[in-house]
């Protein structure tokens, strides 16, 4: 079967044995959880997950959009009832996904599509517990960046996830070597509440307000709302943190959110 890396999935395919294992590492695998694995690929992840859960009751759900890829891995499982292998665009099967209990995340992104799905995690109906995602570098530092250097995905994530930048991946350490090097982040859920249309629109809100950020939000905000929620007129978006958005939202957005 031909294996050749498709360029337009963003396939690279990590190849150091160490950096893997670090991954599994930073993720609590508990026997009786579930978890979603986000393109295995040729499945080295998937193995090292596995040999890590020691009970059986366990369900890994490896979802790889590549068709050649599937056929592999039903192959290597094929005696592991408790992994599922789901052929399928992963922005896609999130929004449907319905887990029975806590569950967890993680995976090798296409770079390209790091931002959607990410989105697509926050957007689900019930967020994973913790996510552990090796991603382009600067995107991870960014997504772990925080006040005076904010960014809307550094806001837009740390609203709902504590953020912690576990380090670098040089690029040399996946075949093809991509252009860049990775960066792998964990994901820990916080405990807050909101209702279904709140995630939409503050995600809207987070876009209008770094729309502009070399602009002081004055410019961007009324005078009336930036008063009402007890902002500084004279600041640039990337100096307030993930909670002063969150209390700035909610004091615009009361029936959507309430602190």
């Amino acid at each position: 079967m031909n294996f050749e890396p498709k360029k337009h999935l963003g396939q690279n395919f990590l190849l150091d044995t160490d950096i893997i294992r670090s991954i599994i590492d930073s993720i609590n695998l508990e026997d009786g959880e579930e978890f979603i694995e986000i393109g295995p690929g040729h499945g080295v992840l998937t193995q090292m997950a596995v040999s890590r859960i020691k009970g059986k009751d366990k369900k890994i759900y490896a979802v790889e959009i590549d068709e050649r890829f599937c056929r592999k891995l039903e192959t290597m499982f094929l005696e592991d009832p408790g992994i599922i292998i789901i052929c399928k665009d992963v922005l896609d099967y999130l929004p449907e996904f319905s887990p029975k209990g806590e569950f967890k995340i993680f995976g090798s992104l296409p770079y390209y599509i790091t931002s959607p799905i990410i989105h697509g995690v926050i957007k689900m109906k019930k967020q994973p517990k913790q996510c552990v995602f090796l991603i382009q570098k600067e995107v991870a530092e960014k997504i772990n960046c925080k006040a005076p250097d904010s960014s809307y995905l550094s806001s837009f994530v740390q609203t709902f996830y504590e953020v912690a930048y576990l380090g670098k991946v040089p690029a040399d350490r996946f075949d093809p070597k991509p252009e860049v090097d990775g960066g792998i982040i964990s994901l820990e859920r916080k405990n807050i509440s909101y209702n279904s249309d709140f995630v939409s629109k503050y995600e809207g809100f987070l876009h209008k307000a770094y729309s502009h950020p070399r602009k002081m939000l004055n410019k961007i905000f009324t005078k009336e709302e930036l008063e009402k929620g007890g902002i500084n007129p004279s600041i640039r978006a990337q100096n307030l943190d993930s909670q002063q958005w969150l209390n700035f939202f909610s004091k615009l957005n009361p029936a959507l959110y309430e602190i």
